[in-house]
């Protein structure tokens, strides 16, 4: 399992060319995040010397209790294996994909229009995307399209899955209105930030 000693000294360099990637635990976060958490994951292995990296963009209107990189991807190593942090030219392979490929990825979903169109690039049998793209239509106020995704949500995972009991509170909230659903929305975000502790990255998108 790499370290977070390992973590710091790998990412050195990287941070280094680009100053906005700041490192919280295992994460390189861009920010500031808003509705979502951009950032890149170096996940650890059972082996010491090997982990895995991953880009994505995280939806924060949504209960969490941790980081998902449902919404991204790996980056495959040469060999398309894990990569290895005793590789002499780690820091180096790190910066140059993460300033390339990493980041013409992600920098740009910082709305939620651009998460929808982020959200086309991926598979959704790997990100479980439906309910997410449910949550982003509700915080854009498309309510025609949010109730029939609601309601192929409810299809797909009634009634086993959280999934199924918060859509059906939300398509009960919809005949509140969207203050109703924005302030269901909110208080998740708010809860998001605490437990991922990016506090300090947060800027609020939410009108004041």
């Amino acid at each position: 399992m790499t370290t977070a000693a390992d973590v710091k000294r790998i990412t050195r360099l990287v941070r280094e060319r680009e100053p906005r990637l700041i490192l919280v635990k295992r994460m390189l976060v861009l920010p500031p995040a808003g509705h979502y958490l951009r950032a890149f994951d170096l996940a650890s292995l059972s082996n010491k010397d090997r982990f895995r990296m991953h880009y994505f963009v995280q939806p924060l209107y949504r209960p969490t209790s941790g980081i998902s990189v449902g919404f991204g991807d790996a980056f495959p190593n040469d060999d398309y294996g894990p990569w290895s942090a005793s590789d002499s030219r780690i820091e180096e392979r790190i910066a140059d994909t993460l300033l390339g490929d990493g980041m013409a990825r992600i920098e740009h979903v910082d709305n939620p229009g651009a998460f929808l169109e982020y959200a086309k690039s991926l598979d959704d049998l790997m990100t479980g995307g439906d309910w997410y793209i449910f949550l982003t239509h509700l915080l854009l106020g498309h309510l025609d399209e949010a109730a029939n995704l609601g309601a192929q949500a409810l299809r797909r995972y009634y009634p086993h899955r959280r999934e199924s009991r918060h859509t059906r509170r939300f398509l009960q909230l919809m005949d509140g209105g969207q203050a109703r659903i924005d302030r269901v929305l909110k208080s998740w975000e708010q809860t998001a930030v605490r437990r991922l502790k990016i506090e300090r990255y947060w800027q609020s998108a939410w009108p004041s």
